[in-house]
């Protein structure tokens, strides 16, 4: 007998509904769209075979992989003058592939427990985000479930408990989770005992406070700080400042990055930083969303690379919106920026994850950064 599945969604999952046409920011360009193998078998049936002229093979050994026939860099070629999908108008939903009949829904599996929720790579996503003044959670809908019992969606939930923290900055929250991360990691056996152990201590003011002190003493060179991040900035978004759809958003600030005397930008950061928390809320609950969406792994390895690309993303986030902040000097954050640069990097960092860790192991010689190294490019 089949176990029956109980969804859980997140709790704003019910409030999205993809605008189409109307959007800015479509899904439908800057990055290459799969086709799944049940997709093209579907498409191969079709009388006139039209579809499958918009369609490349690409070999990897024995395996196939189908991709819309476009560089990564361009629309797909199958969206019409308006923005419209040709395939969604003429032949209906269910002849879209997998990958764009649920972008951007995630789903997650933990046994009879299926998880549901939104990728903040689209707009329309975060603007439901930037709507919300409470915490956001995975909602069960009142089934009854013993899934909070796996490891790692207990390690998940502590992270998101130690985000939510009150009088905290954010950064050190962030900190402090990627500690707890390290600290688990650091045990050759990782036992239920050990869990519940870290989770105490984290749970601990005093625990917290010492670490934070920790943080604090560390002597940075704030030049040297802002040069690094500016340099990891520019190197992440080397390969995407010119795709579509990114290339608005990272052009004027890439060139910039590039020719601008750091030290005269440094005496605006710290007021930045202070408007900067006024969009915490946001900011917040689109990181909580990613760890919900993403931390699931029972390997703490793979949790802590994710929760490291999360950080990694907050960190550019709030850097690019910095850049452009020093650009108009007219001393005023706009929110419309905050929401584009989340969308922005969720797609460069979220979508490339891989490429990304690939990137930090070849410069660090390791994939996992040091604490040490995460303080010097936040905390500056």
């Amino acid at each position: 007998m089949n176990k029956e599945i109980n969804i859980s969604k997140i709790s704003y999952y019910d409030k999205f509904k993809c605008i189409a046409d109307k959007c800015n920011f479509t899904c439908c360009e800057g990055w290459d769209i799969a086709i799944d193998y049940e997709t093209y078998s579907k498409w191969k049936n079709i009388e006139d075979n039209s579809l499958l002229n918009n369609v490349k093979v690409n070999k990897c050994g024995r395996k196939k992989e189908y991709l819309i026939n476009k560089e990564t860099s361009e629309r797909c070629l199958l969206l019409d003058h308006k923005g419209l999908c040709n395939i969604v108008k003429e032949r209906g939903d269910e002849y879209l592939s997998l990958t764009c009949r649920t972008f951007p829904r995630v789903e997650n599996r933990f046994e009879s427990i299926k998880e549901i929720s939104l990728s903040c790579a689209c707009p329309e996503v975060v603007e439901i985000i930037s709507k919300i003044d409470n915490e956001i959670k995975m909602d069960n809908n009142g089934f009854e479930s013993s899934y909070e019992d796996l490891l790692e969606l207990k390690i998940r939930e502590n992270i998101v408990n130690i985000i939510n923290r009150d009088n905290l900055e954010l950064d050190k929250k962030l900190i402090l989770s990627f500690q707890m991360l390290l600290n688990i990691l650091d045990n050759e056996e990782i036992t239920e005992d050990l869990l519940l152990s870290e989770f105490e201590y984290f749970e601990d003011n005093k625990y917290l406070k010492e670490l934070i002190d920790i943080y604090d003493d560390i002597e940075i060179n704030k030049y040297e700080s802002i040069k690094e991040i500016n340099n990891l900035f520019l190197d992440i978004i080397e390969n995407y400042k010119e795709v579509s759809g990114l290339e608005i958003l990272l052009k004027d600030i890439s060139h910039y990055a590039e020719e601008v005397n750091l030290e005269h930008i440094l005496c605006k950061w710290e007021i930045f930083k202070d408007k900067f928390e006024d969009y915490n809320m946001l900011i917040k609950n689109c990181i909580i969303a990613k760890v919900l969406s993403s931390c699931i792994s029972d390997d703490i390895e793979e949790l802590a690379l994710s929760l490291q690309m999360i950080i990694i993303e907050y960190l550019l986030v709030r850097y690019a919106v910095f850049l452009n902040y020093s650009i108009r000097d007219d001393n005023n954050i706009k929110l419309e920026d905050i929401k584009d640069y989340i969308v922005c990097f969720s797609r460069v960092i979220g979508n490339n994850s891989d490429s990304v860790i690939e990137f930090i192991e070849d410069g660090f010689g390791d994939p996992i950064l040091e604490i040490g190294y995460l303080c010097f490019i936040s905390l500056f």
